[in-house]
C-alpha cells in the first residue's frame, strides 16, 4: 500500500475537496469547516497546532479561558466527524481513490488509499478437475501432510530444549504502539526515563513515557520527591519543569520509527547530579559523552554543565533537516566520563528545510494573528514577571499581542540551529503616561536590550518614541547563535523596569 508520506499534496487536496463538495457534508457545514481546518493545518506541516485548545478557540470561537475538562465540544464534534466520514465512504464516496480518516486518540487526519481486492485473471483461476482426479489429489495431499508433520516432530525434538525464547523488549521500548502511527509525519515527544504512559505539559502538548530505547538506566522523580538521593530542583530556562523530571543515563540508544521526511530534532539536557563546590568551582569535566545520529557524530565530547553554563540549567540542542534511515531515527549515547545523560527527545516534522519560527506571546495562552501566525505562550525566559493589564493599544492590527507584558530584569534564551536570524520585538507603554496609572512620561522608563555581547537598544524609551498605549516594533537582522546553539536576548533596566510584550525570532534567507 502507498504510504501517506508518498501521497502528493495535490492528491490530498483533491480528496478533501471531494468530501467538502459531497451531499453528505453539504448537510453538515460545521463538520465541513472542522475537517477543512484540520486538513489545512496538516497540509502546511503545522502538526503541533492541531490540539484541542486551538480547535476550540479557532474553529468554535471559545475564549482563552477554555478548559478541556469543562467543555467537551472538540471531542464531541471530532467524533461526529469520524462517523460522517465513514458514512460518506460507505456510500457516496465509495469510489474515491483516497480516503481521509482521523484515528482515535488524535485530531490529525490521515490519507489512506482505498483498498480493493483485485479480481483474479483467467490465468489465476484453476480449471475444475474431474471428480476422480480431485479425490486422488486430496488423498495424496493428506498423505504428504502426515509424512511432513511426523518428520518435523522427529527432527525438532532433539533441539527443543536448546531453542532460545524470543527476545523480550525492555519495558517502555518498542513493545508499545509507536507514537507516529500511519505514514504521515507527526511529532514524537519522549520523556526519557519516565514510567508514565502519557504526560501533558503546561502548553497542552502530550508527551509519552520512555520508549524505543535499549540499554542504560532510567530514573524519575515527582515534584517534591527524591530519587538516588538527588532532590528535585528548579531548572533555569526550562520551558516546562516536566521535561527535566526524569532521565535515562549510562550507555544507551534510541531507535525511533519515523515515516520518510524531514524533521527538527530537539534534545533536552540538564546536569543535576554534579554540583559546584563550596569554593565556587564548577563541574566541568565531570560528565562527558558522545551523541551519534544514524551512526554519524552529532555531539562530540559533550559536557552538559559546560554547554549550559552551569548546573540545574536547561540545555536544549536543536538540529534541523534530520531524516530517518530505513524507517528509523537512531540515536546513540556513548559515555566517555561518567554516564551519558538525556532528559527528553522531541522530533518535529518540518519539510521547509529551514528552522521553525519562534513567536512568544507574554501570556498564558496561544494567539493567532491576522496573518495566521501562531504566537505561543511565554517560555525560554529567566527573571522578570508577567502581568496582564488589559489596556487597549492602537497602531496595530493585533492589539491582543499587547494585553500583557514581561517586566523587570530578564533574559530570553532561544535554542536554535546554526544560521542567521531576524529578531522582532513588540512594545507598548501601558503604565507610564498622562492617561495611564503610572503618570509621568518621557524619562519614566529607560532600558537596554542586548544580545550576543551587542547592544541592540541603548537607553530605549517606549513613551518617547511611541507615546502611551501605542504599539512600536524594533527589528534586528543577522543575529547568529553562539557555539552552544543559543541566542540570548537580555532586557536590562536603567530607570524603572525593562518591558516587552512579544518576541519573534525567524530564520533569514
Amino acid at each position: 500500500m502507498t504510504s501517506n508520506a508518498a501521497i502528493l499534496l495535490e492528491e490530498r487536496r483533491a480528496a478533501l475537496n471531494a468530501v467538502l463538495d459531497s451531499k453528505e457534508f453539504s448537510r453538515a457545514p460545521a463538520l465541513a469547516k472542522l475537517l477543512k481546518y484540520l486538513c489545512e493545518k496538516t497540509f502546511e506541516g503545522r502538526f503541533h497546532e492541531i490540539k484541542e485548545f486551538s480547535i476550540a478557540t479557532e474553529v468554535y470561537g471559545r475564549s482563552e479561558s477554555f478548559g478541556e475538562k469543562r467543555d467537551s465540544v472538540v471531542r464531541v464534534e471530532v467524533s461526529r466527524l469520524r462517523k460522517r466520514l465513514r458514512n460518506y465512504y460507505a456510500e457516496e464516496g465509495a469510489s474515491q481513490p483516497l480516503r481521509i480518516v482521523i484515528p482515535a486518540g488524535t485530531y490529525q487526519p490521515e490519507f489512506e488509499p482505498a483498498v480493493t481486492d483485485p479480481e483474479p485473471s483467467s490465468d489465476d483461476i484453476p480449471a475444475v478437475p474431474a471428480k476422480h482426479s480431485r479425490t486422488r489429489i486430496l488423498i495424496a495431499c493428506l498423505a504428504a501432510s502426515v509424512l511432513l508433520a511426523a518428520t518435523a516432530v522427529i527432527l525438532f525434538l532433539p533441539y527443543r530444549r536448546q531453542a532460545a525464547a524470543p527476545a523480550t523488549p525492555a519495558r517502555g521500548s518498542a513493545d508499545r504502539d509507536p507514537l507516529p502511527g500511519g505514514g504521515i509525519p507527526r511529532p514524537v515527544r519522549i520523556l526519557a526515563g519516565a514510567s508514565t504512559e502519557r504526560s501533558v505539559d503546561r502548553f497542552g502538548v502530550e508527551w509519552s513515557g520512555d520508549r524505543y530505547f535499549s540499554g542504560g538506566e532510567q530514573n524519575h522523580w515527582q515534584f517534591g520527591g527524591k530519587e538516588m538521593g538527588v532532590p528535585v530542583r528548579t531548572i533555569r530556562w526550562a520551558p516546562d519543569q516536566l521535561y527535566f523530571r526524569s532521565f535515562r543515563f549510562g550507555n544507551f540508544s534510541y531507535r525511533i520509527p519515523l515515516p520518510a521526511g524531514k524533521y527538527d530534532l530537539r534534545l533536552y539536557f540538564s546536569e543535576v547530579i554534579f554540583l559546584p563546590t563550596e569554593l565556587g568551582d564548577g563541574v566541568e569535566n565531570r560528565r562527558i559523552f558522545d551523541v551519534l545520529m544514524n551512526g554519524q557524530p552529532l555531539l562530540s565530547s559533550f559536557d552538559i554543565a559546560a554547554d549550559a553554563g552551569g548546573t540545574n540549567t536547561s540545555d536544549i540542542r536543536v538540529f534541523t533537516n534530520v531524516s530517518p534511515e530505513n524507517g528509523f531515527l537512531t540515536l546513540d549515547f556513548k559515555p566517555i566520563l561518567s554516564g551519558a545523560w538525556l532528559n527528553a527527545i522531541e522530533v518535529i516534522p518540518n519539510n521547509t528545510g529551514r528552522p521553525l519560527p519562534i513567536r512568544i506571546f507574554t501570556r498564558n495562552a496561544n494567539f493567532t494573528d491576522q496573518e495566521g501566525n501562531l504566537w505561543e505562550l511565554d517560555r525560554y525566559y529567566t527573571g522578570g514577571r508577567q502581568i496582564s493589564d488589559g489596556e487597549t493599544v492602537t497602531g496595530t492590527q493585533d492589539p491582543e499581542l499587547f494585553l500583557s507584558q514581561r517586566y523587570g530584569n530578564f533574559t530570553y534564551r532561544f535554542p536554535v540551529p546554526p544560521g542567521r536570524y531576524r529578531l522582532r520585538l513588540l512594545f507598548a507603554e501601558t503604565y507610564f503616561g498622562p492617561h495611564n496609572r503610572g503618570k509621568g512620561g518621557s524619562g519614566s522608563r529607560i532600558f537596554n536590550v542586548l544580545s550576543g555581547g551587542v547592544t541592540l537598544l541603548n537607553r530605549f524609551e517606549i513613551f518617547k518614541e511611541a507615546g502611551e498605549r501605542h504599539s512600536i516594533e524594533k527589528v534586528f537582522h543577522g543575529l547568529v547563535p553562539n557555539a552552544q546553539g543559543r541566542i540570548d536576548v537580555t532586557f536590562e533596566p536603567v530607570v524603572q523596569y525593562a518591558v516587552v510584550n512579544a518576541l519573534e525570532l525567524t530564520p533569514e534567507k
